[in-house]
């Protein structure tokens, strides 16, 4: 599965973080607001399906596709990276 970055460039943001219910374990909620998710798809499917190509959903995002990350963050957040690039 491929990892995504979603980055709402809005600051309401609740018809996202209600439309990634759908994503369940497969998404992870950052505390600003960003979302992480393992998808089966390219960005662009992505943005399909979550209706922000053509602005249904109403929160403009900017979706990111990464392979390599490094930082300092919680250990919940390497774990889901983890769990979720294998």
């Amino acid at each position: 599965m491929a990892l995504f970055v979603i980055i709402p460039t809005v600051s309401d943001t609740s018809a996202l973080d209600k439309a990634m219910t759908r994503y369940e374990k497969k998404a992870y909620q950052l505390p600003r607001g960003e979302w992480l998710v393992a998808y089966e798809g390219t960005s662009r499917q992505l943005s399909d399906e979550l209706q922000v190509t053509d602005n249904q959903l109403g929160v403009p995002c900017v979706i990111l596709g990464f392979g390599s990350y490094f930082g300092r963050a919680g250990k919940d957040i390497w774990e889901w990276i983890s769990v979720n690039s294998a």
